[in-house]
């Protein structure tokens, strides 16, 4: 009902603000899918030639067709997973020093519930942990909430604590909420508006 690209779509624009609304972050993006929305979410919080942490069988690094090097230059130090997820005695080993010959550690992604992981979902104090290294080391934490209401289902926190401790949220709309198509990439003002430029130059605007 309106060109999504100039901000035109009232039906995006309600749903992006109701799902930022839900998760208590500050503004939403509409993509067409949940792909989309983790590559535009980890080319907005890295550049060229950093590195990010995630699961060895994290959707993001098996099931996106390579995006995280084409799309953003960046590689992947992988971690072995139990269900499907790391926990921060792991992210702390890895996280680089910062020295010449390495890349920089600037993200880590989590997946929940995990796909591969036989849909297991993080626990409260799992999640306090990651968060308080990550905070200390400066590290933005990005989710790729696939199944994210089907892990709040059963977990012991709610949709504002996620968005309390992530910079970025991926919220997959055809994945147990039923909608035929489309995620909401959720963050700052600040880091919706750099992805909206991602999102366009990736042709996902609508």
């Amino acid at each position: 009902v309106g060109d999504d690209v100039y901000g035109e779509d009232s039906t995006v624009k309600a749903l992006e603000q109701k799902l930022a609304t839900d998760f208590g972050m500050e503004a939403g993006l509409f993509c067409p899918s949940g792909t989309m929305t983790n590559q535009i979410a980890i080319r907005v919080h890295t550049k060229p030639a950093q590195e990010l942490i995630c699961a060895d069988n994290a959707h993001i690094y098996k099931y996106e067709g390579g995006g995280i090097a084409a799309n953003s230059g960046v590689q992947a130090r992988i971690l072995p997973s139990h269900l499907g997820k790391i926990t921060a005695a792991q992210i702390a080993q890895v996280i680089n020093a910062e020295d010449v010959h390495f890349p920089r550690t600037t993200l880590v992604c989590l997946e929940n519930t995990s796909n591969r992981g036989g849909g297991s979902a993080y626990t409260k104090s799992e999640l306090d942990e990651i968060a308080a290294l990550c905070s200390a080391h400066q590290l933005p934490l990005h989710l790729d909430g696939a199944r994210i209401y089907n892990a709040l289902t059963v977990a012991d926190y709610d949709a504002k604590y996620i968005g309390q401790l992530f910079a970025s949220v991926s919220v997959c709309l055809s994945k147990g909420l039923g909608a035929p198509v489309g995620s909401v990439l959720l963050g700052s003002e600040k880091f919706i508006h750099e992805a909206k430029r991602i999102r366009k130059l990736m042709g996902g605007g609508m």
